[in-house]
């Protein structure tokens, strides 16, 4: 059981999705206080669930709930996530990148806007973004959501930075493939829902900043050896897997 998540109370968006809701259950399992489900879909009534619906690319939505909870949120986890699986450059392309930007990237720098400062001033607290190993390397099969993971990393970095300094901890979390609706399109292996949900707890338990789950572990030190092979590799499976 995590001592951090013990009598805590999280914040968890996409708490209804693949990987959100076998996290949820663990949150609870692991003693969480209180689990405020952000999103749209959540996962089943509980009597430590709060359920919050909105979306976390409306930022004035996200102030509105955090001027109710923000003084008592320990532990914010950010899973909610869009991925419209699009090559770039193809018809619609632009609307669904700038939507996958919104809620992979934009969504976290207003949960961050409406949560951290509450955090900040008590001199703890925890972040965990859901990014992904395609936060480092662009699948170009899904252009846009490869880039909006990269924006979203990066704006990770960030935030662990401003936080340091008061103790609030910030952590990225980069599987490769899940085996989530998302990724019912790509072939090989794939990592369970369980299997990723107990890592994030574990980090969560370590205080750890990056967590690469599985398969992700090898993935990394891969594109860190060698990213231009990685980067082709990549690129690749337009031809095995696009068309």
């Amino acid at each position: 059981m995590s001592e951090r998540i013990q009598g805590a109370v999280v914040l968890v968006t996409g708490a209804g999705g693949g990987i959100g809701s076998v996290l949820s259950q663990a949150l609870l399992d692991a003693g969480a206080a209180e689990l405020i489900s952000v999103g749209r879909d959540h996962p089943p009534e509980h009597p430590r669930v709060r359920r919050e619906t909105l979306d976390v690319s409306d930022a004035a939505a996200l102030q509105a709930l955090a001027q109710r909870c923000a003084d008592r949120v320990d532990i914010v986890i950010a899973c909610a996530g869009v991925n419209a699986n699009q090559r770039l450059l193809t018809p619609g392309f632009e609307a669904a990148a700038r939507r996958e930007m919104e809620v992979n990237c934009f969504g976290l720098l207003n949960l961050a806007t409406a949560f951290a400062p509450a955090m900040q001033a008590r001199g703890q607290g925890q972040f965990v973004h859901l990014l992904s190993f395609l936060a480092h390397v662009n699948l170009p099969l899904m252009a846009g959501y490869s880039a909006s993971k990269a924006a979203g990393h990066s704006l990770t970095q960030a935030l662990r930075a401003e936080l340091a300094a008061s103790g609030v901890r910030v952590t990225g979390v980069y599987p490769t493939v899940v085996d989530t609706s998302m990724s019912a399109g790509l072939s090989g292996p794939k990592l369970t829902p369980a299997e990723l949900v107990q890592d994030i707890v574990q980090a969560i338990q370590n205080g750890d900043e990056d967590v690469y789950p599985g398969a992700a572990a090898q993935a990394f030190q891969a594109y860190t050896a060698d990213p231009k092979t990685v980067e082709r590799r990549m690129a690749s499976r337009l031809n095995t897997e696009g068309n």
